[in-house]
């Protein structure tokens, strides 16, 4: 079975699912696809999002479809988190805690078209000073022009963890970063990122087979273990 730390699958929060009968169905999916822990990771935009309205909206959304879960007997478990985009003064802020995953210190990061400066990569590193620990969300989107060589020295001394796309080791133009970032062993967990069953299905299914095809079975092993303890620290 799989974990996927990376979801939106909350109804009517983002660009995700627009009813509950839209989550379900995307649930559905990803029961079928094997999927059976879940952290659900709304869209946090500083810039748009009061952080009180949007995390109280969150939280009914995520008791609703807890609740639906139930209801329809699915074999799975959801925690509640966000994938914050980052903003200026992101360590700085006293509430940040409410965007991590499941009242713990961990962080989904989002950084895609943020400009990889030394202020972005300072703010990182105060953000791990003070006891955060963050996930950059589908690092395969940018690892490559934002400069692999500062990325990986992140990921080697533990500063940040890196999450990929199922769908980047499928097809698509960041296939090959995907798969270097994975050889070299730097990457944490590999989630689906899932938005709609037409839009972006969960697919870690079929991206383990392609991980196993290309990289060996004991790449692939190695990644669930990854992931299972990121998630088993998440938990509590």
């Amino acid at each position: 079975m799989f974990i996927d730390i990376h979801s939106h699958i909350l109804p009517d929060i983002d660009d995700g699912p627009k009813t509950a009968a839209q989550s379900l169905e995307l649930l559905e999916c990803a029961v079928k696809n094997g999927i059976d822990r879940i952290v659900a990771t709304p869209h946090f935009y500083a810039s748009i999002h009061s952080l009180e309205q949007h995390t109280a909206k969150a939280k009914d959304r995520f008791l609703e479809l807890d609740s639906l879960i139930k209801d329809n007997k699915l074999p799975l478990s959801i925690l509640l988190g966000y994938e914050v985009r980052y903003f200026d003064g992101i360590s700085r802020i006293d509430s940040l805690d409410r965007l991590c995953i499941n009242k713990t210190k961990f962080i989904l990061l989002e950084l895609e078209n943020i400009p990889f400066t030394d202020t972005v990569i300072d703010e990182i590193m105060n953000l791990k000073y003070y006891g955060y620990t963050v996930i950059l969300a589908h690092i395969e989107r940018y690892a490559k022009t934002r400069g692999f060589n500062n990325i990986k020295k992140l990921i080697d001394s533990r500063v940040v963890y890196a999450q990929c796309n199922a769908s980047s080791f499928i097809e698509g133009p960041f296939r090959r970063t995907a798969n270097r970032l994975l050889k070299e062993n730097l990457v944490s967990a590999v989630a689906s990122d899932m938005h709609s069953v037409e839009k972006r299905p969960p697919k870690i299914r079929e991206a383990m087979e392609k991980i196993e095809n290309k990289l060996g079975a004991l790449k692939k092993d190695r990644l669930l273990r990854k992931t299972e303890r990121l998630y088993e620290l998440m938990k509590y």
